[in-house]
């Protein structure tokens, strides 16, 4: 990977990357150098094929606290530009996080507000913490919604529940994030990264191919027509059967024991 990563801390164990945002003074609020990093650690994940999981988290007490607004007032004033900023958010973070080839299990903790909103829900699988705390702040700076969440809540709930959540900012709990699909699942506190680290012993026994295509599918599943979906998701499985992690899928299957996957 080219450059020093600031704000961001990539860390890789074997097939296992942890990207982790590193602001904790500020619970994790993503200003431009954050954007840059997190754009950098998911292209250095993309390209490294020993990585097979990542794990996204915030450093200290919270996961993200959302836009740095001290940034924000930069701009308004006619520092830096606003404009590169959204746009590698949006299309380099939020838009690559969806099409990495890889699952990202976020580890969700303290406060989740507006682009933390964002990441959480562009993630594949997330685990909060029981106190975990979350808000879609930006109708309250009077932003109307980005980061993705006006396309991806309204997938794990209503559409009034989600006009609800954008239209108000207010906050809700991680027992409710479960409700409205924006997480996965809750535990206590104090099994998070436990089951942070169970989750991810799923996921490296999980065949690449057969993830990748999924994550695919996924993207693209509420847009397509259902002859246009059934014929991508075919071709992609005829795919997936020339992998070895499918003959070692079926051979399990028939020999009645736990598949070993690359």
């Amino acid at each position: 990977m080219s450059g020093v990563m600031e704000f961001v801390k990539l860390e890789k164990d074997g097939k296992v990357a942890e990207i982790t945002i590193s602001r904790p003074e500020v619970h994790n609020a993503i200003d431009m150098g954050v954007v840059r990093d997190l754009s950098a650690a998911l292209d250095d994940c993309w390209k490294d094929d020993g990585i097979k999981v990542i794990v996204l988290k915030g450093a200290g007490k919270s996961f993200s606290s959302g836009a740095d607004l001290k940034q924000f007032m930069k701009f308004a004033a006619g520092e830096g530009n606003p404009v590169e900023y959204g746009l590698k958010l949006h299309f380099d973070v939020i838009k690559k996080m969806r099409e990495i080839p890889k699952p990202i299990i976020a580890e969700v903790k303290g406060y989740s507000i507006g682009a933390g909103v964002g990441l959480v829900a562009a993630s594949d699988y997330a685990i909060a913490a029981e106190s975990a705390v979350f808000s879609c702040g930006y109708i309250l700076i009077g932003l109307s919604p980005d980061t993705g969440t006006s396309f991806l809540i309204p997938r794990g709930c209503s559409m009034k529940r989600a006009f609800e959540l954008m239209s108000t900012g207010r906050r809700f709990s991680a027992r409710e994030a479960l409700d409205y699909g924006i997480v996965t699942e809750v535990v206590p506190d104090d099994r998070l990264e436990e089951r942070v680290r169970e989750v991810v012993e799923i996921y490296l026994n999980r065949p690449r191919v057969a993830i990748a295509n999924l994550k695919k599918l996924l993207n693209v599943t509420h847009s397509n027509k259902i002859d246009e979906h059934l014929a991508y998701e075919l071709n992609l499985a005829m795919m997936a059967t020339l992998t070895k992690d499918f003959i070692e899928g079926v051979t399990a299957m028939l020999e009645k024991r736990e598949a070993k996957f690359e």
